[in-house]
């Protein structure tokens, strides 16, 4: 009897020392680790950010997703004060589109010398504080902005000298590159408050007005074959969007749209598909001046169906639109 309760105290005792322990080991582990749960705030030099992730590299890229939502924040903030806001003042619609994209781009933010200040495995996931300094991170930005600007500068003395049409080529070169600073420039403000972009923002703003006069000197005139009409007619309406204006006789850029199809049938078992027949176009998007010299050419190769037969088969615009909505009606009758 003596045994019995001698065993049975022990093995209380054994267990109420293992529960003691292991309340000690938890509270020695959050006091060792404080920081997952209160990191430290972001200051004026740092971004600060907790991770978490199966692997080292999963918890930084956690933590650094966290640092860019809160830089995205700063930048819809930011934005107005922009040298894109700025050059895009007047008009609320294209405002607001680009503000949507340069949100949209911030949240993919490239860093360099992140540092891991902590980390911790807790036999289940690991857990990281990381923290980015935002002067090295402003500086990557500002190289990148330097590079674009160097190349919009070239692009610019080319355009100066350029002729109408040419011009219209041109500006789809050129709002590319300023839609790429559009980004920069919301990044380096949410970064620094103190950004100063004033020698972009007249020069970009003057390559604006310069551009939107170029397209309204312009004044086209649309010729088609009979298997482009339906083209024609597209390319005319979405110049119409962009407020061109057009004449017969007055012109400045004639636009020549021709196509060359050849019939296809499908070969299927399916009943629908047989009924297909395919039109293998081949359109040229000629633009010439006045004088009759041609200031692009560019070539499209598409495919098109209809049951309608070959003829309407020719005539639909779907591809059309699709690329037009992809690069815009500029780039499309450019070939830029």
């Amino acid at each position: 009897m003596y045994m019995k309760t001698l065993f049975i105290f022990l093995t209380l005792t054994f267990f109420s020392a293992c529960g003691v322990l292991a309340s000690s080991s938890s509270l020695n582990s959050s006091a060792n680790h404080e920081w997952i749960n209160n990191p430290p705030s972001d200051t004026a030099e740092y971004f600060y950010a907790v991770g978490y992730g199966v692997t080292q590299k999963d918890a930084k890229s956690d933590a650094l997703a966290t640092i860019s939502a809160k830089i995205s924040v700063n930048v819809a903030s930011s934005f107005s004060s922009s040298v894109s806001a700025s050059r895009q003042g007047d008009n609320e619609e294209v405002l607001s589109n680009t503000k949507n994209e340069v949100l949209s781009k911030s949240k993919d933010i490239e860093y360099t010398d992140v540092k891991v200040e902590e980390s911790f495995d807790d036999g289940k996931q690991w857990i990281l504080l990381v923290e980015v300094e935002r002067a090295i991170l402003s500086a990557t930005y500002e190289r990148k902005l330097e590079k674009v600007d160097s190349q919009l500068q070239a692009e610019w003395e080319i355009f100066e000298r350029a002729g109408f049409f040419e011009k219209l080529k041109l500006t789809a070169s050129i709002e590319k590159y300023l839609k790429e600073t559009d980004t920069f420039f919301a990044l380096l403000h949410a970064l620094n408050v103190s950004y100063d972009d004033s020698k972009y923002t007249q020069r970009y703003i003057n390559y604006t007005k310069e551009m939107r006069k170029a397209k309204n000197e312009l004044i086209f005139k649309i010729n088609a074959d009979k298997n482009s009409e339906s083209l024609a007619a597209l390319i005319r309406s979405q110049l119409s969007e962009q407020n061109a204006k057009f004449s017969d006789s007055n012109y400045n850029v004639l636009i020549n749209v021709s196509t060359n199809a050849k019939e296809a049938k499908v070969n299927s078992t399916n009943e629908t598909f047989k009924k297909l027949t395919i039109a293998l176009r081949n359109t040229v998007i000629k633009a010439t001046d006045k004088s009759g010299n041609i200031v692009s050419n560019v070539e499209y190769k598409t495919k098109e169906g209809s049951s309608e037969g070959f003829q309407d088969a020719i005539s639909r615009t779907a591809k059309y639109e699709k690329k037009i909505a992809e690069i815009g009606i500029i780039s499309f009758i450019t070939g830029n």
